[in-house]
């Protein structure tokens, strides 16, 4: 009996412990978000334009039931879509990640693509 205790404080303990990493790498991914979130921010903070052709939208988060958040609005002409490009798609996959490891739930409501425009020299949703 003394050892079905003893292995059955073993277990809890690993659990625990599993528990706690779980927490610190959803923790690790979510400030990763953050610094993330910043730098596109920062990249797309410039949306000045001459026309409707200057402005572009892309895609942002990973709802749990698929599909984006939201999406952002973007001067092309003035922002390294490249580096943009590749800083959401990490934040896209990072958040699908915790939503996984974290059961997340959301409405599962489509969000559309916006149509954009140059508005006084600005890029904005219609």
């Amino acid at each position: 009996m003394r050892h079905l205790t003893l292995l059955c404080s073993a277990l809890l303990l690993l659990l625990c412990n599993c528990h706690e990493d779980a927490n610190e790498d959803v923790a690790r991914r979510q400030g990763r978000m953050a610094e993330i979130s910043a730098e596109v921010d920062d990249l797309i903070e410039d949306k000045s334009c001459n026309g409707a052709d200057d402005c572009a939208s892309i895609a942002w988060g990973s709802k749990p039931c698929g599909g984006p958040w939201s999406y952002l609005i973007y001067a092309p002409g003035n922002v390294d879509v490249p580096q943009l490009e590749q800083l959401v798609e990490e934040y896209n996959q990072i958040q699908e990640e915790v939503n996984q490891l974290t059961g997340a739930v959301s409405d599962c409501a489509l969000v559309p693509e916006p149509e954009v425009e140059c508005a006084d020299n600005v890029c904005r949703e219609l």
